[in-house]
């Protein structure tokens, strides 16, 4: 028995709990910027470290999505735990920017190896379980895990950076060790059969890359506004890491207590993951996505409009939209793929977020320092509701929801 809860398909799933909150414990994000500077980089190179992160995620996204449909999703995640060790260690032991953007471009090709791929580990093991309806409830406990882990961690990483501010990275590092010593436990479900043949493995197939790309994007109409109607939101959420934090400091937030602000909004996300089935049982999908469209976008402008310090809590409303969101639109786009795809086209969607935001983000960032931050919080908010309206409704007129 002891045997079967470790090594069947069954035991994926708590497994999958695991990871997920090794994978979130990012005990240097409320510091990051002070261990930049305490390197002597400057604001403008500790921006271009995460834009050097999000083009190497996106230049990887969509082809570790085929390798973990080819050679299983186990693979893609012990690789994806190897390499992401790699590129922590460049933070523990190097100090130079160049060091800082290999350890980027090695974060990103493992961030692309597991994304997408754990998703697809999890739904097909739930498939050969004959569990697939609770997939809803399993996404929303590994969102709230992902966000109890982030707040914990924020505020560890904060005490622990106060002694040494390279110590959040040695803590991260360990917890990747450990990420990719339990992914080599994971069983890959048989319902996604891999391929021993090694020809047929030689080489990434171009064709069947792009067929799921005309898949997701042009032939099937619910899984592209799907992604589209994700990536928008995501783009939203994302933005807001950012741009909370020059907002809270603006509002004369004293910066020791960004871990402590930091740990309340993902406990805030963790709780509306939680939450987000019952949300959507009671409401119903409809108006759950347009109410979440409303008040991610109103959230932004009242952002803007209010420079009172209780105006921080538009940003717990960005986290609980954030919170709520995630799962529910995992479990539709899940419903409408077929398991041989289904890493490859979860990686598109991901890639389209990314693309989306290194576009997005520097005209964000240029209209914060030419004009304000209320103007670019005001635009952002604005820009999602009339986007994410459309969306809603191309979603509607399709009956996906």
């Amino acid at each position: 028995m002891g045997v079967n809860l470790f090594r069947s398909v069954g035991s994926n799933i708590w497994k999958l709990y695991v990871l997920k909150a090794l994978e979130f414990a990012w005990f240097p994000i409320p510091v990051i910027i002070l261990f930049y500077e305490n390197h002597g980089l400057s604001f403008e190179q500790s921006l271009l470290l995460k834009t050097i992160l999000s083009l190497s995620i996106l230049v990887f996204e969509i082809p570790s999505g085929y390798f973990a449909d080819i050679f299983g999703r186990k693979s893609c995640l012990v690789l994806g735990g190897f390499v992401w060790t790699l590129g922590l260690l460049f933070y523990c032991f190097q100090t130079s920017f160049t060091a800082f953007a290999i350890a980027e471009i090695l974060s990103g090709l493992a961030g692309s190896l597991i994304s997408g791929a754990n998703t697809a580990l999890g739904f097909d093991s739930l498939v050969m379980i004959n569990q697939e309806q609770s997939y809803r409830y399993v996404e929303a406990r590994l969102g709230a895990i992902a966000g109890i882990t982030e707040a914990i961690c924020g505020l560890i990483g904060g005490l622990v950076a106060a002694i040494n501010l390279v110590y959040p990275f040695y803590l991260q590092t360990i917890c990747i060790l450990l990420y990719f010593l339990i992914a080599l436990t994971l069983v890959e479900p048989n319902l996604h059969q891999v391929d021993n043949d090694t020809s047929s493995k030689r080489a990434i197939n171009h064709r069947e890359i792009w067929s799921a790309i005309r898949f997701s994007l042009l032939e099937n109409k619910n899984v592209k506004w799907l992604i589209i109607f994700s990536s928008n939101f995501g783009i939203a959420t994302f933005l807001a890491v950012w741009l909370s934090q020059a907002d809270m400091q603006s509002r004369g937030l004293e910066v020791s207590s960004f871990g402590f602000a930091w740990a309340a909004f993902h406990l805030i996300m963790s709780f509306a993951s939680l939450k987000s089935t019952s949300i959507e049982n009671i409401l119903g999908t409809k108006k759950v996505f347009l109410g979440l469209v409303l008040l991610l976008g109103l959230s932004y402008i009242f952002l803007g409009t209010v420079n009172q310090m209780w105006g921080i809590i538009f940003i717990a409303l960005i986290y609980f939209s954030r919170g709520v969101r995630g799962p529910l639109i995992l479990n539709h786009i899940n419903q409408n793929l077929p398991s041989s795809i289904r890493a490859t086209v979860l990686s598109i969607k991901s890639f389209i977020f990314r693309f989306g935001f290194i576009i997005i983000a520097p005209v964000i960032g240029w209209i914060t320092d030419t004009y304000n931050l209320d103007i670019a919080l005001f635009l952002v908010g604005f820009i999602f509701i009339v986007f994410g309206c459309f969306c809603w409704w191309k979603l509607v007129k399709l009956k996906v929801i």
